[in-house]
């Protein structure tokens, strides 16, 4: 128990934006949004430890939390869809529960309705196809058992962008300093997540060289990246077909 609570990190923005609530008054507030991220974050690590994956560390933005594992790419899709879509079902679950706590009268009606605010307003913004929000894992994970692993990623950062400037165009949110902060957290962790691509592509061939994933899926290639996620390969070169650890060891083998 003390190794899990050791993982957890509220990030500088979100404390920022925490000092702020409570100099002005809205402690309730804080205290509301920050449970169901909490909440929502317990059901990514009940999943994450039910399924063996490894946490790194639990970080709490603004905007929501993210976990950081440090374990294979090559998983299996089903479980990372599992995994992604857990913290949605934990946040919803508990959002029932304090609606018939609201019942019950346990609760005030001023403090369920911030519940329902943030509950349906964290919900819809966890879903929109941004990384590193739950709803770009979902879309990109759907993407890999149809696109090869590195156009995957590559569309789901051109999705992650347009997505965010349809946001700023239609201002679908209030413009107001935390606006500008989620989105300019969001932005740092997407330039990120798209300068680490080569290096998570290069990751994802090493794995695929190194272990041995029983897919039950054959395909035959002519390219590295044109390599999916859920499938063993062959690489026609010539008229030639070479086996995917044979063909993958110029590329991770020095010589």
């Amino acid at each position: 128990m003390k190794t899990i609570l050791n993982k957890w990190e509220f990030h500088y923005t979100f404390l920022i934006l925490a000092f702020s609530l409570i100099l002005t008054g809205y402690f309730a507030n804080l205290l509301v949004f920050t449970s169901l991220i909490v909440i929502h974050e317990l059901g990514h690590l009940c999943s994450s430890l039910i399924l063996g994956f490894k946490v790194q560390k639990i970080i709490i933005y603004p905007y929501g939390g993210m976990i950081k594992y440090n374990d294979l790419i090559n998983k299996n899709i089903n479980d990372e869809l599992v995994l992604a879509i857990s913290g949605i079902i934990f946040q919803s679950f508990y959002y029932v529960i304090i609606g018939y706590l609201y019942q019950l009268g346990y609760i005030r009606e001023y403090i369920f309705n911030l519940f329902t605010l943030y509950h349906y307003s964290m919900l819809f913004f966890n879903l929109l196809p941004i990384y590193p929000l739950d709803g770009s894992k979902i879309v990109n994970l759907v993407m890999c058992k149809y696109l090869s692993f590195y156009k995957a990623n590559l569309v789901m950062v051109i999705i992650s962008l347009l997505t965010i400037i349809g946001i700023i165009i239609f201002n679908i949110y209030h413009f107001n300093y935390s606006y500008i902060m989620m989105i300019g957290v969001i932005m740092q962790n997407l330039y990120t997540y798209y300068k680490n691509l080569r290096y998570l592509f290069y990751k994802f061939m090493l794995e695929k060289y190194l272990y041995f994933f029983n897919y039950k899926r054959v395909r035959v290639i002519d390219d590295k990246k044109k390599m999916y996620r859920d499938s063993n390969h062959f690489f026609k070169i010539g008229n030639k077909l070479y086996p995917e650890k044979k063909y993958l060891k110029r590329f991770v083998v020095r010589k």
